[in-house]
């Protein structure tokens, strides 16, 4: 009886924790917007997807040119909130037939407040 109380605290805790990890689209009328600082080049950018882990990217340029395995920093804007700064990595390159590539982007070294403020996105998103 013990055991199963413990998994059911178990899969309680991680049906809790699960949403961090969603993806959630910002609306077309309240982007999200972020500003893409690298060596030697700024791009503001339109977000795809927002979690409290990283974001996906639309580049119309693909990042030609662009060291992609270099981390970067970002200004991110949530609708509504200051612009906070921190910092990304590239996980992967979505090709697509349109004129856009998809990026995503780990957050690296996010600050507590800009967390709070994502995960506070997250679920204003989730309805």
């Amino acid at each position: 009886m013990g055991s199963d109380t413990r998994l059911m605290g178990w899969l309680a805790s991680r049906k809790d924790e699960a949403w961090r990890n969603w993806r959630v689209i910002p609306l077309r009328m309240a982007p999200v917007e972020v500003q893409v600082i690298g060596s030697g080049t700024l791009d503001v950018l339109r977000v795809r997807n927002v979690s409290t882990t990283g974001l996906g990217l639309y580049v119309p340029h693909g990042f030609v040119g662009f060291d992609l395995a270099k981390q970067v920093k970002l200004v991110v804007t949530l609708p509504g909130k200051k612009p906070f700064l921190t910092s990304g990595v590239n996980k992967h390159v979505t090709e697509s037939e349109d004129e856009a590539h998809h990026f995503g982007l780990e957050f690296m070294g996010l600050e507590d407040s800009h967390r709070r403020a994502l995960e506070e996105y997250v679920r204003s998103r989730m309805g």
